[in-house]
């Protein structure tokens, strides 16, 4: 290809440095978070803050509290099943290969609305929440329901990572 573009000197770092990284297979933190199993990917401090990337595996009828992000965009890309997922006062529901974009100061949350396990990828712009699954997702034991108890005794926490839970009581009827 001849492309008559100004090009930047042959001793110009843009030329060899290696900047970028690959995540494989298996690679990632694994926190259990309730009946949701994430395996976080990429974190702020692998991007400078840009953005940080989950993998999570959702058990059937279950999900996350509704709640809103005060600083972070959240995306989400269904690999696998069905999700039903709120958008302020509003409902989606979302299968394989669907994307979904929740800018922050959305109330938004996400639940299987499946019979089998799916698969969700959850992306935040800029990172942060991620550090809440690295810093309070149970690490082993079986999968157990987040109890009104503990999300009540973690309202200061969450709010140290920019979010508010804001469940109606009836989110999913």
């Amino acid at each position: 290809m001849a492309l008559d573009l100004p090009l930047p000197s042959k001793d110009n770092p843009v030329w060899t440095a290696a900047n970028g990284f690959i995540v494989r297979k298996g690679d990632g933190v694994i926190r259990r978070s309730g009946h949701e199993v994430f395996s976080v990917k990429v974190t702020g401090d692998q991007t400078e803050g840009a953005f940080a990337f989950m993998d999570g595996m959702i058990e059937p009828g279950h999900g996350n509290v509704p709640h809103v992000h005060s600083k972070e965009d959240e995306a989400f890309y269904v690999v696998s099943g069905t999700f039903e997922f709120i958008n302020g006062d509003r409902k989606i529901t979302a299968s394989a290969g669907d994307f979904l974009y929740i800018p922050k100061g959305t109330r938004h949350g996400f639940r299987n609305a499946g019979d089998a396990p799916a698969q969700l990828l959850v992306f935040y712009l800029p990172a942060g929440p991620e550090s809440f699954f690295l810093a309070y997702g149970e690490t082993d034991g079986e999968p157990q329901p987040w109890t009104d108890e503990k999300f009540n005794g973690m309202i200061d926490i969450l709010g140290a990572h920019n979010m508010v839970l804001l469940p109606t009581g009836h989110d999913w009827d």
